[in-house]
């Protein structure tokens, strides 16, 4: 299409990592996903790099005609460096990715967490275009956030703000994965929540959520506790309403401190729509004042599964954006 440039998008995911090309206008052209999977982090990014030029080839693109690339990651990470050690990755430790795939491909690489990666999507193509304030939630195996603020992506002294997953809702809540107690993915996340279940229903076979697990304790979680609510099992209904009430508790913490536009809620709120988000409507004045809640929308993603194939791409315009080289979609 006239006027379009082209650039490349990595989301970088345990199993698997989603490869994409696409335009500065939100049109995704091509993507493939490959496994990550106990891979070396050698063979992985070679595998990235062909697929790339897989990609450019079959689409017609040359690597010169790249505006650049970008890579959402899971952390720990060093944003300045370019490095990756995240803990879902068995052999991952330091792994320079920044540099190794803008070597590899020859073209200028921009680099940060996959939840910051997640905000910049739904700010430029997604649910929160043309807001100046704007909060993402990605709401999965664990809770993290990105944070748009005055029309900028908010990295902190050490490129590390946004970790709003781990805000302590009480200091005697159960034990968090990141070493502190009470945190709100110790109460929401969905690993937290699924060791719950297992720890509350053990030598409970035959209750229906074991059943909508297909009778595998492995697999409770979300998805079968909403269909445990859908049933309006009582045991279901409610952790259901406490959940709902701790997700209210810190997007009201959110909503006072930022005073955002709007608050944008990720993956497992993506699935669950109202039945999520009309219980927090509801519990949410009991922790955030009237001014912020009539001033704020909250809503689900508008890109949904696909926003790991926009995720990659929008780290580069944003690190095109802050060096004026790119503008906003509404402002171009």
């Amino acid at each position: 299409m006239k006027n379009e440039r082209y650039l490349l998008g990595f989301d970088i995911g345990g199993t698997k990592i989603a490869v994409a090309l696409g335009t500065d206008t939100g049109r995704i052209v091509a993507s493939k996903r490959i496994n990550s999977a106990n891979r070396s982090p050698e063979e992985v990014l070679e595998d990235l790099a062909q697929t790339s030029k897989s990609l450019l080839d079959a689409n017609g693109v040359k690597a010169s005609d790249l505006m650049a690339a970008g890579i959402g990651a899971p952390g720990p990470m060093d944003i300045p460096k370019g490095t990756i050690s995240p803990c879902n990755m068995k052999g991952w430790v330091d792994v320079p990715i920044r540099d190794i795939i803008a070597d590899k491909l020859g073209v200028r690489t921009f680099f940060d967490n996959d939840a910051n990666a997640g905000v910049l999507a739904e700010w430029f193509f997604g649910a929160g275009k043309r807001c100046r304030d704007l909060i993402y939630l990605t709401m999965s195996t664990g809770i993290g956030g990105g944070i748009i603020a005055n029309g900028h992506l908010v990295v902190g002294k050490a490129f590390m703000a946004g970790e709003i997953g781990h805000i302590v809702l009480n200091p005697k809540g159960p034990a968090c994965s990141c070493g502190l107690k009470g945190c709100y993915e110790a109460y929401c996340g969905g690993r937290a929540l699924s060791i719950r279940l297992q720890r509350e229903l053990t030598g409970q076979p035959d209750h229906p959520l074991v059943k909508f697990a297909g009778g595998n304790f492995e697999n409770l979680g979300y998805p079968a506790l909403i269909e445990g609510v859908k049933a309006q099992n009582g045991y279901s209904l409610n952790l259901w309403d406490e959940i709902c009430m701790r997700n209210a508790q810190a997007i009201g913490i959110f909503g006072n401190t930022f005073n955002p536009e709007m608050i944008v809620l990720g993956t497992i709120a993506f699935h669950a729509k109202s039945l999520l988000l009309e219980p927090i409507r509801k519990y949410i004045p009991q922790f955030c004042w009237r001014q912020m809640i009539d001033s704020m929308s909250i809503t689900t993603s508008a890109l949904g599964k696909e926003i790991g194939e926009y995720s990659g791409i929008c780290v580069a315009l944003n690190g095109l954006f802050e060096a004026g080289e790119w503008q906003l979609p509404w402002n171009s």
